[in-house]
């Protein structure tokens, strides 16, 4: 097994027609030993509310978010002969962010359509992606002998394709809770309990100060109280009045008697 290098692939590539092994040819996304590939036009991403496959317009973007996972499909279509076959994988650049291929990384003898990429973010940051990034690498390299069955698609992924199948999109759609997604839930509600607990420090130390400032206010009213035993003024001041009559009353009835 022998991997194409770059005049190998300038040769197949060609013009850029017939047999040629990726469409539209693009001469400049020719490597050392391969060929980047694109973004396409449509793409799927668990749990952003949709359930459904997003399109992609010219230079359209998307998000793909820490423990979420995603189908790409590619813009160029890729043919690889009989005799052949492709290996791929998402380039560095991006897979350091911490985007990951989790689709597998061959492309069969006979294959012949767009590719679709199953990705996964494994990073702890918000992904950015938009149509036509180069964000995908293609090798291919010779068999010892052609593949005599004509490849006609295994699995849910079929031969001929220019869409995403709706059967991978319906295994991942719908909401699940990942390890990013609890982390998050976890970490507001701890801002929330912080945010409770400085509240009530707050109250706590503002009731205190209008103590303060009420006992600083009515200290010498509340020194009177307490050294009269908690009687007011005005108790003070009527209980002689009261006194004095009853004495006049008294002596008044003891004047009749005689």
């Amino acid at each position: 097994m022998a991997f194409w290098g770059r005049e190998r692939w300038l040769a197949e590539g060609g013009t850029g027609i017939g047999d040629c092994p990726v469409k539209p040819w693009n001469v400049d996304r020719v490597e050392a030993a391969g060929y980047r590939l694109s973004v396409g036009h449509e793409h799927f991403v668990n749990n952003d509310g949709s359930s459904t496959v997003a399109k992609l317009e010219h230079e359209d973007t998307f998000v793909v978010k820490p423990g979420q996972f995603a189908f790409i499909l590619t813009k160029e279509k890729v043919s690889i002969s009989k005799s052949a076959i492709g290996f791929i994988s998402i380039r560095a650049s991006i897979k350091f962010k911490g985007l990951v291929n989790v689709s597998g990384f061959q492309v069969d003898p006979g294959f012949s359509g767009n590719l679709v990429f199953a990705v996964f973010n494994a990073g702890p940051r918000h992904i950015n992606l938009r149509e036509g990034q180069e964000i995908f690498s293609l090798w291919i390299a010779d068999l010892d002998k052609t593949v005599s069955d004509e490849f006609e698609g295994t699995g849910k992924i079929p031969n001929k394709l220019d869409k995403i199948p709706i059967d991978v999109v319906n295994d991942i759609a719908g909401d699940a809770m990942t390890a990013y997604q609890l982390s998050d839930r976890l970490a507001k509600v701890e801002d929330y309990n912080r945010t409770i607990k400085l509240w009530v420090t707050r109250v706590f130390y503002a009731l205190v100060l209008i103590g303060t400032l009420l006992g600083a206010a009515y200290k010498d009213d509340l020194e009177k109280l307490i050294s009269t035993g908690g009687k007011s003024t005005i108790e003070q001041q009527d209980a002689p009045a009261l006194e004095g009559p009853q004495k006049d009353v008294g002596e008044g009835a003891a004047g009749q008697d005689g």
